[in-house]
């Protein structure tokens, strides 16, 4: 299998969980802290706190949310959500205004696939409570100064879809299901173009992550085939145009090089006719030297 950008799946597919907010929202991917050398996965920054928003991940959300992700194969441990803490406390000393906002202003954000039992009952005993808001989000409360919640994608199993939060988080997964293919394919199509790339994005990964499902789907029913065609029109047009270049810049380097030769052809032929006006002329003063030679020899023989 070849390396997948789940960081970049996750981006996404935030961005289209929250897609009835967009207005509402900025993203900012990969917020850099202090010296650069810490680095949060996603900072959402609320515009404006009277609005509602939508979908339940959103529920907690203040001014200011951090987000951290976990792939697929990545755990989310204790030293992960304490560090995850402490950037958030580096984020809020940056913040000028700090001061005024107060810790309510910012929240906590894990999501990662798998339910994390250990950690919460490392946190447990720190004297914080897990509890679940909705299927698939736990809140924590108690001992910590953000409000934090862990959303977990692929938790849990056999919920009706009316009751999940989410469409497209959980699609990132190396143990896709048939119906996580037919929840992309059927909700990309409303999408505007914009948006329409990040659903490209997931599907991506969730075609190099779930490689036989969905070729195995595609070859069974002409329907789904005949779909993710039509998903991937823009990616595979773009692909040819992207070929047909490649072949262009071939074929003019190819003609490139061939003007070379032939220019260096047509300097070899120089030289050697070059060459040959040479020896010509080496020939006709040798037969000059020779000729003046035999006079000389004439004119001493009549005096003798």
């Amino acid at each position: 299998m070849k390396n997948i950008d789940w960081h970049a799946g996750f981006v996404s597919a935030m961005k289209l969980e929250l897609l009835d907010n967009a207005d509402d929202l900025i993203f900012e991917e990969e917020h850099h802290l202090a010296n650069r050398a810490q680095r949060i996965d996603m900072l959402i920054i609320r515009c404006s706190g009277k609005t509602k928003i939508h979908n339940p991940i959103g529920s907690i959300f203040s001014s200011f949310n951090i987000c951290e992700y976990k792939s697929p194969d990545d755990a989310l441990t204790y030293c992960d959500f304490y560090k995850i803490l402490a950037y958030t406390c580096l984020y809020l000393n940056e913040r000028k205004d700090s001061g005024t906002l107060g810790a309510g202003a910012f929240t906590m954000t894990f999501v990662r696939e798998a339910y994390p039992h250990k950690l919460f009952r490392q946190l447990t005993k720190d004297g914080i409570s897990v509890s679940c808001r909705t299927p698939g989000i736990f809140e924590l409360k108690g001992n910590l100064p953000f409000r934090t919640q862990v959303i977990i994608t692929g938790e849990p199993k056999g919920i009706p879809e009316t009751d999940t939060f989410s469409t497209w988080l959980k699609c990132l997964t190396k143990r896709g299901t048939e119906g996580d293919l037919e929840n992309i394919i059927r909700n990309t199509p409303g999408l505007d173009e914009h948006s329409k790339r990040y659903a490209d994005n997931v599907m991506n990964i969730f075609t190099s992550a779930n490689m036989e499902l969905v070729s195995k789907k595609t070859k069974e029913d002409i329907h789904m085939c005949k779909a993710v065609n039509e998903l991937f029109a823009d990616d595979i047009k773009a692909m040819k145009n992207e070929l047909e270049e490649m072949k262009s810049q071939l074929n003019a380097t190819i003609a490139d090089r061939d003007a070379v030769i032939a220019d260096m052809d047509a300097a070899i032929a120089d030289k050697d006719a070059a060459i040959a006006d040479k020896d010509a002329a080496i020939a006709d003063k040798d037969a000059t030297i020779a000729l003046l030679q035999a006079q000389i020899e004439q004119m001493r023989t009549a005096r003798a």
